[in-house]
């Protein structure tokens, strides 16, 4: 079994999915198969530099609307070429993180004991969550060591 599943997350905990690009793939399957099903609040936090490099975000969009524990955070970087003005996040997801967004949207802090955080992508913002995360007591799981920073590098 790969280590990158929601299986030996408890259902009570709250989840964060952050991607850059591509790397929201996974966190589809995962939120398709059963993790609407779970009891704690989901985010996902996607980041890339245009709007159009935001994939699956009509399907993240809509579960937002229906899903009442569900929170999408769509954030670009480089919106001065977007054709049509953006009017969402124009951050790296490490500001997101650090600015406290999850925070104000869930009405509580995120932290080790209630939050386990999943990060996919570019891996200069995994790298870089992982050392936001690590100042907030967050730690890497592994099979040696559980933790609630879940990666999957590519």
């Amino acid at each position: 079994m790969g280590m990158f599943t929601l299986d030996e997350v408890d259902e009570n905990q709250n989840i964060v999915l952050i991607a850059t690009g591509t790397g929201v793939a996974p966190y589809m399957s995962m939120l398709r198969s059963d993790a609407l099903k779970r009891k704690g609040n989901i985010v996902v936090i996607h980041g890339a530099a245009n709007s159009w490099d935001l994939g699956y975000s009509s399907e993240l969009n809509l579960l937002e609307t229906i899903a009442p524990h569900f929170d999408y955070i769509p954030t670009i970087t480089e919106p001065q070429k977007e054709h049509v003005a953006w009017k969402g996040k124009t951050q790296f997801i490490q500001e997101i993180w650090e600015e406290g967004t999850v925070e104000k949207m869930w009405g509580f802090k995120p932290t080790p004991e209630n939050t386990h955080v999943f990060l996919c992508g570019n891996p200069n913002m995994v790298n870089g969550m992982i050392e936001c995360l690590g100042k907030d007591g967050f730690i890497e799981h592994s099979r040696k060591q559980p933790g609630q920073i879940h990666v999957e590098k590519f």
